[in-house]
């Protein structure tokens, strides 16, 4: 499967962040992706943490025209965002399928609640409800493991898509950038090896300013493929961009047969 991943600087105005998802997807056509992944926090970025979150529903304008694009180039999209879901606000990922209507594959379980020392408290649980379980989806013969930025955090949920099997494990996010200098690359290397599959982190990166007010906020970047080996085989460090990459199943085989961790697993809880 031949896969996009793009970075993106997200903003708090949702027309201005679907024209650049827009023109990323028109312009990876050529290159024929059967999917492309975009971040968290794709459509609405909150700047402002008393800003009110303002979610996008299945059935309204921005996702028809993603949809619309989707069947026009043939190629699937996959996103995180503020959804609304049945009167209830979640950050979820959505996965758009040429010739098909948009689905919520996943609602993140864990809400990126901190007080880093120096910095103002972040609390997403203000403004979205906790996810209530792990997702795995298929697509083109993959199975995928649905993860969203903070959730990399906490190994009981890769160890549960580890005893699945997946052949892939999604990780859109929005890192801040001092924990993402001490904790991304690592926390991704360690959910691939020990899940023995590919991660692929769609990320936000630079200073994200709103038209609004003055307020910035600024995130790490550093978007990559890493392979089940552990090796990051692709990755961006800044800007917006895209790349893309070829997921083996082979290679996902070669490991599992070298390591056979999945015969050696014992379920302790």
């Amino acid at each position: 499967m031949k896969i996009a991943v793009a970075q993106l600087n997200s903003s708090d105005d949702i027309n201005q962040n679907l024209m650049q998802m827009s023109a990323m997807i028109q312009g990876a056509a050529a290159e024929k992706p059967d999917i492309i992944f975009f971040p968290e926090n794709s459509l609405f970025f909150r700047l402002k943490q008393d800003e009110k979150v303002q979610p996008v529903r299945l059935t309204g304008p921005e996702i028809i025209q993603l949809q619309l694009l989707s069947n026009k180039t043939n190629v699937a999209i996959h996103f995180t965002s503020a959804i609304e879901d049945d009167e209830t606000v979640f950050n979820a990922s959505v996965l758009i399928r040429p010739g098909q209507d948009a689905e919520i594959v996943y609602k993140k379980m864990h809400l990126f609640d901190i007080a880093l020392h120096g910095q103002k408290p972040i609390r997403e649980s203000d403004s979205f409800k906790h996810g209530s379980a792990p997702n795995i989806f298929e697509l083109g013969g993959l199975k995928f493991g649905s993860s969203i930025c903070y959730d990399v955090r906490f190994a009981e949920l890769y160890s549960r898509y580890a005893r699945e099997q997946v052949d892939v494990i999604l990780v859109p996010a929005a890192f801040l950038v001092k924990t993402g200098q001490a904790h991304w690359e690592v926390l991704l290397r360690a959910r691939a090896i020990e899940s023995q599959c590919y991660i692929v982190a769609s990320a936000q990166a630079g200073v994200h300013r709103s038209r609004q007010h003055s307020q910035t906020r600024e995130t790490y970047g550093h978007s990559m493929v890493v392979d089940p080996w552990g090796h990051i085989v692709q990755n961006l460090t800044e800007g917006v961009g895209i790349f893309y990459y070829e997921i083996s199943k082979a290679e996902i085989e070669k490991v599992r047969q070298q390591i056979p961790m999945h015969q050696h697993r014992r379920n302790l809880f």
